[in-house]
Formats: structure tokens, sequence, C-alpha cells
């Protein structure tokens, strides 16, 4: 056997067992004997009596070297107490009580089976396990996203699953047990290890020697149409072009269902959109940014803004956003708690393909940041578990609901990506009632946005966009949308910038400075454009007159600074641009001129109110509000 090898540096939180690469690098453990356990069986009380020795002087050190419970000199040890029983479960007690907290008992079991055959048996079973999985379908990779793929044949459908993941354990697991069932007896069946083992083997091997290419979750972009993977037992795609759409039983792209994921409904031809509104409850003015978020959801490659629904307690935000997303990406569990943190976003992205999270009264500055680039696009990277030099990179891009009762987003990043709903307070009705109609009607109503999502595309090469803002592909989506329902040019491109406008108006709310500047710009009086032009003390001496009681008022003219450069963009978009410059003489001077439009709709930023009822009262984008 081999001696520990000292000197080495390993924290607690890098060392673990099981199939990983364990690591045997101990320091200060000269005084710890070698065995040989090839002469231990035969040495009698002698190896036990040393092998004793060596378990108690690994207890001793194992608080301050957990590696050291995982060296070939405490594991030979374990092995040759494990041969009499009395000793092993002594042992075993006292080993799980002082080992170190992320020590598995099980990792350590399970290295010290190899002396009764049961390591060789393992080997053996996960060697099987690859040959049953080579045999049986086709390994596939993805370089893009990095997983590896096996594609079986399932009563004649063919399944795609990722390796690893809980379906394929779950069949790989029945397979196994079939193919060693006897007449009349059971099956065997394998052992966790032993299908960690295999699956690790088999994601080298559909890297190395598997077909390349992408495998989607749940939509796909391809050859000028668009797919969207069913989910349900048929593997059934739909696929939508400019001319049609129809359901297919095999698609020209590969599909993957995670655990979680559940079936869309099986559309119906000529379906009734309208009946969508009798279930969900978008204020009617808000309905076509809806449907079109709706219908992005349904493109892979672009940008999607974030669906923000806002509403106190029986506005029904959650029933909702449940009800969306069993139209676009329906799941086991539809609405998630808010993120414990930004790994969590990413993970959550990387198996569903819509992110959806409830009930969020506050979302930190990193949390927007995060959600900003699922939006557009963008990855995550952390060190790989277990691992010092090896990096996990998440890169996705997907649709994000959210909701809550306040305005959680202030990030002028997040809210120039957003669509934000208010919604109104409705009459209870019974839960168990409208989820029987819904169910009643959603074939039809998915078959309706199917319908009416041809009909975008076979429109969107004609829509010409000017100045278009920053989400340029969804409004390019929305104005095919609108026309498509009989709306005249520029329809949407209006009701969008102004909700735009209204959710950055919200998020400045939450800023004292920014609610002071707008104010000390109402108040401005005379032709002249220039409201204010001075040293940045002056300015904060000015707005002082307009202070809002609040522990975010800077104490400071840098504070000052610091706010008006993070607020620059969102006062620009609202008709005031705030110039300042490098530090003089003088000090920094700054410079506030009123724009007579802003870049969000038509008329001062005082004319917000006024533009949305113009666009509430207007015939030509709506009726009378109904739910």
């Amino acid at each position: 056997m081999k001696a520990f090898i000292e000197n080495a540096e390993l924290d607690d939180d890098k060392f673990f067992f099981g199939d990983q690469n364990l690591q045997h690098n101990v320091h200060n453990v000269h005084h710890v004997h070698p065995l040989d356990l090839s002469q231990a069986v035969d040495a009698g009380q002698e190896a036990i009596d040393a092998a004793k020795r060596v378990i108690d002087s690994a207890l001793e050190q194992c608080k301050d070297n957990p590696a050291i419970l995982g060296g070939a000199e405490f594991i030979d040890a374990y092995k040759i107490i494990s041969s009499n029983p009395a000793l092993k479960f002594k042992y075993r007690a006292e080993i799980k009580k002082r080992k170190p907290p992320g020590v598995p008992m099980a990792d350590i079991d399970a290295m010290a089976t190899t002396q009764t055959g049961e390591g060789d048996r393992q080997d053996s079973t996960a060697a099987e396990l690859i040959e049953l999985v080579t045999n049986a379908g086709e390994l596939h990779y993805d370089p893009q996203a990095d997983k590896s793929f096996v594609s079986v044949d399932i009563d004649v459908v063919i399944h795609t699953m990722q390796i690893g993941s809980k379906p394929f354990i779950d069949w790989l697991s029945y397979e196994y047990y079939s193919s060693t069932k006897t007449d009349g007896g059971f099956g065997k069946s394998a052992s966790e290890s032993a299908i960690k083992q295999a699956s690790f083997a088999l994601s080298g091997i559909a890297k190395h020697d598997g077909d390349r290419g992408r495998v989607f979750l749940r939509v796909a972009d391809y050859n000028g149409c668009h797919y969207l993977f069913i989910g349900d037992e048929q593997r059934q795609v739909i696929e939508v072009s400019p001319t049609g759409w129809r359901v297919l039983k095999v698609a020209p792209v590969k599909f993957w269902a995670p655990g979680s994921m559940q079936a869309l409904p099986i559309p119906h031809p000529n379906g009734d959109l309208s009946r969508l509104w009798d279930f969900i409850n978008i204020p009617e003015r808000d309905r076509p940014l809806v449907l079109a978020w709706i219908l992005e959801a349904l493109r892979a490659e672009t940008p999607k803004p974030i669906l923000a629904l806002n509403g106190t307690q029986g506005s029904a935000k959650s029933s909702t956003q449940d009800k969306i997303r069993q139209l676009t990406d329906n799941n086991s569990v539809n609405l998630r708690a808010a993120p414990k943190s930004i790994e969590d976003v990413f993970v959550g992205a990387g198996c569903n393909w819509l992110v959806s999270f409830e009930n969020l009264s506050h979302l930190t500055p990193a949390m927007q940041d995060a959600l900003c680039t699922l939006a557009t696009g963008g990855g995550f990277a952390a060190r790989t578990l277990h691992t010092n030099s090896e990096e996990t990179i998440i890169e996705v891009k997907r649709p994000v609901i959210i909701n809550s009762i306040p305005n959680v987003m202030t990030a002028q990043d997040l809210t120039d990506r957003a669509i934000s709903i208010e919604l109104p307070k409705i009459a209870y009705r019974e839960e168990s009632e409208i989820n029987a109609e819904w169910e009643k009607f959603k074939p039809s109503i998915f078959g309706g946005l199917l319908d009416l999502f041809v009909k975008t595309l076979g429109l969107m090469p004609k829509v010409k966009l000017i100045n278009p803002p920053r989400m340029a592909d969804f409004t390019r989506l929305g104005e095919a949308m609108m026309q498509a329902q009989g709306h005249p040019a520029g329809t949407f491109d209006t009701l969008y910038k102004a909700n735009r406008a209204e959710s950055i108006g919200r998020a400045l709310e939450s800023s004292p400075v920014a609610v002071a500047v707008r104010e000390m710009v109402d108040a401005h009086n005379g032709s002249s454009t220039l409201v204010f032009t001075g040293t940045m003390k002056a300015l904060l001496e000015k707005l002082d007159t307009h202070k809002q009681e609040s522990h975010a008022w800077p104490k400071s003219p840098r504070g000052l600074g610091d706010v008006l450069r993070r607020q620059q963009p969102a006062l620009s978009s609202l008709g005031i641009d705030v110039e300042i410059s490098k530090p003089g003489r003088q000090g920094v001077i700054v410079e506030i001129r009123k724009r007579e439009h802003g870049e969000l709709c038509e008329g001062s930023f005082k004319d917000f109110s006024a533009e949305r009822k113009k666009q509430d009262d207007s015939a030509a984008f709506y009726d009378a509000e109904v739910f």
C-alpha cells in the first residue's frame, strides 16, 4: 500500500468521495503506519489491533485534516475492522460521530467494500450498464450546452434524455432490472454508485464518439421554422412557419425533457384565442403586450423582455402567471419561490425554458443584473464542485416572468428590458370552477395562439421600425402581431414605449434624487430649455427644496454625482438631459436641460398619464374593459 502524501493543502469544501476524483493529500500524518491488506486477513488479532490504532489516530486528526478519511491506510484499516461485525458497528458509529460534516459516511462505506469483492461487482455492473445504453440508443453531445444525451426507442417512440438526469436514471434502472430478470424471479438492481460510474463514462463517450449537434429544450428555431416540443409521451412537436402550423410525430431537431417538464396542450385547429382573457387577469389596454410576450417566448434565439406582473392581494397574479406558463413551458412547479442566489437562477434556467418566480418582495442589484442577462443572453460561471481549476459555465437566453405586490425592479437596465403590468383586483371565483373551464378551453386557446403566431411570422418581413427601442426584435414581432389583427403601423410601438416610460417612472420613484430633479424640472418656467447649470454643490443645495425624507438622500456633492450618473439614462428617456463635467477648478459642473419630447412617448414626461388615457379611450386600441 502507498503511504499518505505529505504536505498537501486541502480545504474542507474541496474534499469529496464517491465517483469524483478522490484526493489523498494529507499532511502531518507521519505516525500513521501503512497496512498491507494482502497479509492483514491472515494476521488475525495483530492486524485488527493495528487497524484499530490507524483508525483511532485518524479520528484524532480528521477534524483538521478530513482527507485522512479517504487515505489508503485508513480505508484498508476500516476494511479489516469490517470483517468483524461487532467491531464494524462500534467503529462505524464512532467514525460517523467524529467525522467532519462534509464527509459523507456512505462514501467511506463505499470505499471499504472492495475487500469483499463488492467493488469488482460495482465495476462489472457499471460495464453492463454502459453496454446496455450503447446497445439500446445513440449518444449525442451538445457542444454549446456542454451536455451529453442518449436517444432510445421506448415503445416505438424516440426519447432523448440527458445522461445523469432523473429520467435517464429511472429508465436505466428499469432496463437493467428487466435485462437481468429471470423466469419466475426478480431482476437485479444497479447501485447508485454503479449508475454514477456508468454515467460519467457515457458522458465522455458521447463527447468524443457521439453525434455532435444542438439538443433543444422546449423551443427551437431551425431552417426558417419554429419548433415547440409538446413533451407528451408520444414526444410530438409543433412546427410553425409563416404558412401554417402542424403537429409532427418526428421533428428535424432533437429535444430533451427534464424530469419536471409537463406536456403542453394538443392544439385545436381554428382555435379561439379570445377565450384566453376569461382566465388571465390582464387589463385590456395591456393585452397586446402580454400576447406579444407569449409569442416571443415561442422563439428560441431572440432577446426577450421580462414580464413583470404587479398587483395587490386578490388580483390573480399567481393564477395568471401559472396559466401563461401552461401555454409556453408547462412544468410540475410552474411558480417558483424567490431564488436564494445567482447560481440558483442560472441552474434553474439550465433545465427550464421559462424562468418563473412569484411573490417577490425585493430584488438585489446582483439579482436584477442576472435577470437582465437571462433576457438578452449570457452566462454564469463558477468553480466546478470539488475542483480547484475547473469552471462550470451555464449559458442561456430565457423568457422570464415574475410577480410581486410592489414594484421590485429598480435598476435601469432591468426596467429598460421589462414589460410591467398592473393587475386590477377582481371578484373571487372558485378556483376549481375556473380550472375546470380552463382545461376545457385550453386546447382551443392554444390553437388560436398558434394561428396568430403564423400570421405574425408572415408579416414580420414587411415591418419597418423607426427609432426602435432596445428590444427591437420584440418590437418588430409586436408590430407584426398588431398589424395581423388589423391595427395600423406604429400601434404596438407606441403602446410599448408608453409602458416602458411608466416602468421607468415607477423605478425613478424609488430614487428621491430623481424625484427631486423631476419636480425641479416641472417647476421650471420660461422658454429656455436650460433648467440648471452650476456646481454639484449648488445643485445639492437647490434640490434641498424638493428633498423628501429618505435615508437614501446623498450627504455630499460626490454622493449626489454618483446617484445622478446612475439615473442619467432613465431621466434622459423621460426628456431630462443631465450633463456632468469632469472635475475642474470650480469643481464638477452640472447642466440640466428639459427636452420637449422624451424617447419613450409622445409629449413630455408630464404627459405620460394623458398619453395612457388617450390610448385607453381610443377605439383603435381597445373596446370596453371586461374580465
